[in-house]
């Protein structure tokens, strides 16, 4: 059944039902639907009532917001929705920083490995595979064999589908120079290629709504988390309560970088400015060094 909130607004006359959709998405996955998404959702919300044949919006609302008999309807608007455009190494800074610190971790006299990485609203799994290509190419150049796993979590069913089976056309490849090309991936038809199954098995695929999973990773700490462009549809509030709980996963010398302003001029608690400008990453305050902060 809808939850007590969403029973509450149905009852409500008073209470637009564009409102409840809206107010019902940013309880449920934290994103705000600003007024360049309205237009996108209520096409959905349409669709949806002639793909199923209903003419009555009270069932409808009824039916998707039910959180049991309702959940594969509400999955497959959320997958509609939210599923954000990605691509190969996006922000190239942030990935050359990326190598640097996974360089200095293992480096670190007292890392013993393995090196744990997430990759937070990796939606179709780019940016995932692009972290893994990052510390691959890391560790060859430091001529070490650490073991490394990278975490791609994502709200949607769809995209993390479409990730674990690391299948891209020729479009999204656009981006790699054939030595990479060559070196991660097979061709496996016309205009279609794969992540080389080594570089697969590094990566774990997992569908997660940060704000209903308090622990996806069981407890893990990382010693980096990668969650760019994904704070953007959250409400500033919303943004500096999930940087805290992201903090609480990172290990003592864990590394968080997100997406440059996404944190406006909020200064994060327990984590300090670590990159240059063009990179917006930080650490635990107490593996800072004097001066090394900016």
């Amino acid at each position: 059944m809808a939850s007590k909130a969403d029973q509450a607004r149905l009852q409500n006359s008073e209470f637009g039902y564009f409102d409840i959709w809206k107010t019902a998405i940013e309880e449920r996955t934290g994103v705000q639907i600003t007024a360049d998404r309205e237009r996108v959702l209520g096409g959905l919300l349409n669709r949806r009532m002639i793909e199923l044949d209903l003419l009555d919006v009270d069932e409808y609302l009824t039916q998707a917001l039910d959180l049991t008999k309702g959940a594969e309807e509400w999955s497959g608007l959320v997958d509609s929705l939210l599923v954000k455009e990605t691509s190969f190494f996006r922000h190239a800074p942030s990935f050359d920083y990326v190598a640097q610190r996974v360089k200095e971790t293992v480096a670190a006299p007292d890392f013993a490995g393995p090196l744990w990485i997430w990759s937070l609203g990796c939606s179709t799994g780019e940016e995932a595979y692009s972290l893994a290509i990052t510390v691959d190419r890391a560790m060859r150049e430091l001529g070490c064999e650490v073991g490394f796993g990278i975490i791609g979590t994502d709200i949607s069913n769809q995209a993390i589908t479409q990730a674990r089976r690391g299948i891209y056309r020729e479009a999204k490849m656009n981006a790699l120079d054939k030595l990479t090309r060559a070196a991660y991936f097979d061709q496996v038809g016309k205009q279609l290629w794969r992540i080389k199954a080594d570089l697969r098995r590094r990566v774990c695929f997992l569908t997660s709504n940060i704000l209903a999973d308090k622990s996806p990773l069981i407890g893990r700490k990382m010693d980096l988390i990668y969650c760019q462009n994904m704070l953007i549809y959250f409400r500033r509030w919303k943004r500096r309560e999930l940087v805290n709980q992201l903090t609480d996963h990172l290990d003592s010398r864990g590394c968080l970088i997100l997406g440059l302003g996404e944190l406006a001029n909020w200064a994060p608690e327990g984590l300090s400015r670590v990159a240059p400008r063009v990179v917006q990453a930080y650490t635990k305050v107490e593996t800072v060094e004097q001066g090394e902060a900016l």
